[in-house]
């Protein structure tokens, strides 16, 4: 896990805040007090009834700073983020899981960079106001966002034939509206509570959420439009044929907030798979896509400040503090082979990064 940034109970990386031993609501609050230095509306959530003290906790702690909050006591992470642009919420958290977990987006819909969560979890909270902030109950947006989903995409809803492989009961009992969730042919594999899709299928096997989400922006950019792409998606993405661009995630283009698939993979594999025959065609036509990381500890005295990218002769490397001493190396090619030596050459140079 990439830790851009360390409190005593908690490690934190893009978009994620992930409790170490002895957090509880205490702790928790104190999130709430941070984000309120930032966020002055709230749309927070849970999706288990066993997590709803902690879900409390954190609103009080943000409405005692003065922010408005709107909270949905059992809903589901995509109908969260997704509500969370229909409130207007500058921020949305997610709280999952017995191993404590907060999603965390911006109103874009994005998860909130690294870079703005280490300087929220070392900030410290804002003096009390004179007038506190108000916590509203908010009803799920599930329905909302089903039928949505359904009015404007182009796949008919609960009618495509394709397997579903989910952890989560509740985020797959979403897809199976759109899916019939028993083909063997193409099955899509859902993780993070619903933020990463890979998908199998009979005929050209494994398919990443990378993959995935250069098909669509391949078949975006064929009909004539500019399609942004996150700039540490893999480099293959560079080769598609039309007007592809970047974006990084500290500078997010009105343009590429407006793209929903980048932020929304049902949405992204229900219009992919609503022409199986073009979606396998497409994927076919890419170049071949591999990604191998690794966590590099360094030698005493050195160190990476902030992200950095290395282009090399067969791909790309990026790299980014990890921790105390430790950075994370993620290695691109064409070959997980090409990757793999890619990765390993340079995490030896990176361990002799000079001080900085």
């Amino acid at each position: 896990m990439a830790i851009f940034g360390e409190k005593p109970h908690f490690s934190f990386t893009e978009g994620c805040w992930e409790a170490l031993s002895g957090a509880g609501s205490r702790e928790v609050a104190e999130i709430g007090r941070l984000l309120s230095g930032s966020f002055k509306r709230i749309h927070a959530g849970c999706d288990q009834f066993s997590q709803l003290h902690l879900l409390y906790a954190l609103c009080s702690g943000a409405s005692e700073q003065g922010s408005q909050i709107w909270l949905c006591e059992n809903t589901d992470l995509p109908s969260l983020r997704f509500g969370g642009r229909i409130m207007g919420a500058d921020c949305s958290v997610f709280i999952h899981g017995s191993g404590l977990r907060l999603f965390l987006f911006g109103k874009d819909g994005f998860p909130i960079s690294a870079e703005k969560l280490r300087k929220i979890a070392n900030s410290q909270p804002i003096q009390l106001p004179e007038k506190p902030g108000q916590i509203h109950s908010s009803t799920s947006f599930r329905s909302i966002y089903i039928s949505n989903i359904a009015d404007n995409s182009t796949g008919r809803r609960a009618s495509i034939s394709a397997g579903v492989s989910c952890g989560s009961s509740s985020v797959r009992s979403l897809w199976l509206e759109f899916f019939t969730g028993s083909d063997d042919q193409l099955v899509f594999q859902v993780s993070e509570e619903g933020m990463r899709v890979n998908a199998y299928s009979a005929k050209l096997g494994f398919i990443s959420a990378e993959k995935l989400t250069i098909a669509y922006a391949c078949q975006q950019a064929a009909r004539g439009e500019t399609v942004w792409l996150p700039e540490d998606l893999h480099f293959a993405a560079d080769s598609v044929k039309g007007d592809i661009r970047r974006f990084s995630p500290e500078e997010i283009p009105p343009a590429a907030a407006a793209q929903r698939f980048l932020t929304d993979p049902l949405f992204m594999c229900v219009e992919l798979a609503s022409n199986k025959e073009r979606l396998l065609r497409t994927v076919s036509e890419l170049p071949g896509m591999a990604t191998v990381s690794r966590e590099v500890a360094l030698q005493p005295g050195a160190s990476l400040s902030g992200k950095t990218r290395f282009s090399a002769e067969n791909g790309r490397v990026i790299a980014a503090p990890s921790g105390t001493g430790r950075i994370r190396v993620v290695a691109q090619s064409h070959s997980m082979e090409a990757a793999s030596e890619l990765c390993a050459d340079w995490c030896q140079r990176l361990r002799r990064a000079p001080s900085k």
